[in-house]
């Protein structure tokens, strides 16, 4: 790319053009991307159609009993701290997952709210139970995949979630899965044809192909500036170019 000395109106032009050439892809990826976006159906992207959303209410819940629980297991581990304690459902039976510090990392513990007992993690029958109970209406499961500790990428539709879980491959034109976390007793995520797509275009506008998910990576920096740039030096060419503008300067030339 050449530009000629002392001829801003060339240059400019010169410069537009080819930033226009260069982040033109970039910006077609964009725009298809706000469009899908603005003219999709979350709820289908989400996976609610398909599931039941149902908040969760929990009636005489003896709080003594989720204590015992804990104090049960301090006898047998040396809890730093707790972190947090949330009621579930896991089959309709109220139970805890007490979350808490050993070595500065995040540990989890189902409880049993009624007896008090320690949980173990749920068993493929259970699992399989959680998702089908999560459906709103009886659909075929097709195919049932475990998925282990680190066993996903940074790609995966699973990426960032709690393993190891059970993936339950519905029987469904939206082919939709259903994914359930042994440890946390629930269903963690729901993909499906059209989430998988939003992933897809999401990751294009964000310009992260590393993750998917950081939206203030340097790649995505760099592009939006030079697109300003490419706004900007079009605006300038307008007001070089425009033959209204060329008569008021040549009106106060003359004045």
């Amino acid at each position: 790319m050449i530009f000629k000395k002392n001829n801003i109106n060339y240059n400019t032009r010169k410069a537009h053009r080819y930033l226009g050439l260069f982040i033109g892809i970039q910006f077609l990826f964009w725009t298809l991307g706000g469009l899908y976006f603005s003219w999709n159906n979350m709820d289908d992207v989400h996976g609610t159609t398909l599931t039941n959303h149902n908040h969760s209410s929990f009636k005489n819940i003896d709080f003594s009993s989720i204590q015992q629980g804990i104090d049960s297991l301090k006898k047998t581990i040396n809890i730093e701290a707790t972190h947090s304690v949330k009621l579930i459902h896991i089959l309709d039976k109220p139970v805890a997952q007490y979350r808490y510090f050993i070595d500065g990392d995040v540990q989890l513990q189902l409880i049993d709210a009624t007896t008090g007992n320690l949980r173990g993690a749920l068993s493929a029958d259970e699992c399989l139970a959680m998702a089908t109970h999560k459906l709103k209406e009886p659909i075929p499961i097709k195919n049932t995949l475990f998925l282990e500790k680190n066993s996903t990428g940074k790609h995966h539709e699973y990426r960032g979630r709690a393993l190891p879980a059970y993936a339950f491959e519905l029987d469904h034109i939206s082919n939709t899965t259903i994914y359930v976390s042994t440890e946390q007793g629930q269903v963690t995520s729901v993909r499906n044809t059209n989430w998988r797509i939003f992933d897809f275009m999401w990751m294009l506008h964000t310009m992260d192909y590393d993750t998917r998910d950081h939206i203030t990576n340097w790649v995505l920096r760099i592009f939006s500036v030079l697109g300003l740039i490419t706004i900007f030096s079009g605006f300038y060419l307008f007001f070089l170019t425009s033959p209204t503008i060329k008569k008021l300067r040549g009106k106060k030339k003359k004045k």
